[in-house]
């Protein structure tokens, strides 16, 4: 295979386990790999080079729901708590969700994750966890004809039987076949996982601690067992979801998934926002990971920061959850909450935010050739266009990137040696289009949650509640 050099003014390395910028070195790219670091690269090979750029490896987005971004945008946001009662999840995500997939056509669906998933490789998440309805299956079609490395977790719901709250058994619609959705899983994962090291990865993703039951959770960690394969879950996202675990299993939601095999290594919980110290102390002994996702919980009024994870000794990954999937966004609102709440301005600092944004989510994902930027990783990274006035003049490349950058800098995305994105355009892709049916799709979504009553009042814009 041709050789491929990527050149810019800064590159941050991963040396003696840590990011580390280092001027005027270029990258090899050869058989989807690093092969070389040198400050003398073939002349002779096809090169991309951007003065005043920063390359920097590209981000593993450890949670999210693809589909959520566009159907929830300016929907969610700003509401009241009498306007979605103890949980949005169960009140709002969950019903909307389920019926975009139940309401739109195949197209209409894929269209509107298609939309998400533009922001997505846009914005430089190259490796990406997803949670969704099976019938969403698309994403794995589209990520893989876009090059997009993906972890597709369809979601599995316990029967309406085993689960007592009926609002979280109404979360399950339209989200499997079957008792459980582990049939569908089956099909799925026999036709798209590509094994330990394949750009497209087929999962387990159980939803929460109070929408499966020990049956199911018992199922899942066998098979996951038996086949190496990785779980996630929801934990703790809610103080309702910690009462309704208490109320239905006697215990607290870390022993609910250690009674069931889930407290280990091999298993990334989501959110944990609701954990006390010493169950967080508990997850980390286990080795098990967590999806940190600031965003979603800032902007309802929680401040859930990298700082506290982290001092309990958690391996902390960095995930967008469909709020601005923008991984630059969600360091930013992390490292300024852990500041805040901690009264130090090196509360959460660059550093550790690009770890727990790149490493820390490859570890998770036992992938140690990803999140790095090393004579032998896998070659996904992205180039930031530094020669923008909020971003010069450069002292500190991290901080430059954590602090001021956004994914809107991003000229460049490669994932396994592949440019999907240059100059800041996603390329084979029409762009307008996938935007305009995406939109229309959510639009459509949107027009039938009103004559349903799904779509909260405090919603509507300024315009339609005053007869603007």
């Amino acid at each position: 295979m041709a050789l491929l050099v990527i050149k810019t003014e800064w590159t941050v390395l991963y040396i003696a386990g840590r990011h580390v910028p280092v001027r005027d070195v270029a990258l090899v790219i050869e058989n989807k790999r690093i092969a070389a670091i040198t400050t003398s690269p073939p002349a002779d090979a096809q090169t991309i080079e951007l003065k005043g750029g920063i390359s920097l490896p590209g981000f593993i987005n450890l949670h999210n729901h693809t589909i959520n971004a566009p159907l929830f945008r300016g929907i969610v946001d700003d509401l009241p708590r009498s306007a979605i009662g103890e949980s949005k999840v169960y009140s709002m995500l969950m019903p909307i969700g389920g019926l975009a997939v139940s309401y739109l056509d195949p197209d209409e669906l894929e269209s509107l994750v298609a939309l998400g998933l533009l922001e997505i490789i846009k914005s430089g998440t190259t490796t990406l966890l997803d949670q969704f309805r099976p019938v969403q299956a698309c994403i794995l079609e589209l990520a893989k004809r876009w090059g997009l490395r993906l972890y597709g977790a369809p979601y599995l719901f316990s029967p309406t039987a085993a689960v007592s709250d009926a609002n979280v058994a109404r979360a399950a619609q339209g989200s499997f076949e079957g008792n459980s959705g582990i049939a569908t899983f089956n099909q799925l994962f026999a036709q798209y996982d590509q094994g330990a090291q394949g750009g497209t990865r087929v999962i387990l993703g159980p939803h929460a601690a109070d929408s499966c039951a020990p049956e199911l959770l018992k199922s899942v960690n066998q098979i996951a067992l038996e086949r190496e394969l990785l779980v996630t879950i929801h934990l703790a996202q809610s103080q309702g979801e910690v009462d309704r675990v208490k109320a239905e299993r006697g215990m607290g939601t870390v022993d609910y998934m250690d009674s069931v095999g889930l407290l280990r290594e091999g298993v990334i919980f989501a959110h944990g926002v609701h954990l006390t110290d010493a169950e967080l102390q508990r997850v980390a002994q286990s080795g098990a990971s967590l999806a940190h996702c600031p965003t979603v919980f800032l902007r309802g009024g929680k401040a859930p920061h990298y700082a506290h994870f982290s001092r309990q000794g958690l391996k902390v990954g960095i995930g967008t959850d469909a709020e601005r999937m923008d991984i630059f966004a969600q360091m930013r609102a992390s490292g300024f909450a852990s500041k805040q709440a901690t009264g130090a301005s090196q509360g959460a600092t660059a550093a550790e935010l690009l770890n727990a944004a790149t490493v820390h989510g490859a570890n998770a994902l036992r992938r140690p050739d990803l999140g790095r930027l090393e004579v032998g990783a896998a070659a996904d990274l992205i180039i930031i266009d530094a020669n923008k006035a909020h971003l010069q003049p450069i002292n500190d490349p991290i901080r430059t990137l954590v602090w001021y950058t956004s994914g809107s800098d991003i000229d460049t995305v490669m994932i396994d040696g592949q440019v999907i994105v240059r100059n800041g355009k996603a390329l084979g892709l029409d762009e307008s289009l996938i935007i305009r049916q995406g939109a229309a799709a959510a639009r459509k979504v949107w027009d039938e949650a009103r004559r349903r009553g799904h779509f909260p009042t405090e919603a509507e814009p300024l315009r339609e509640r005053h007869g603007f």
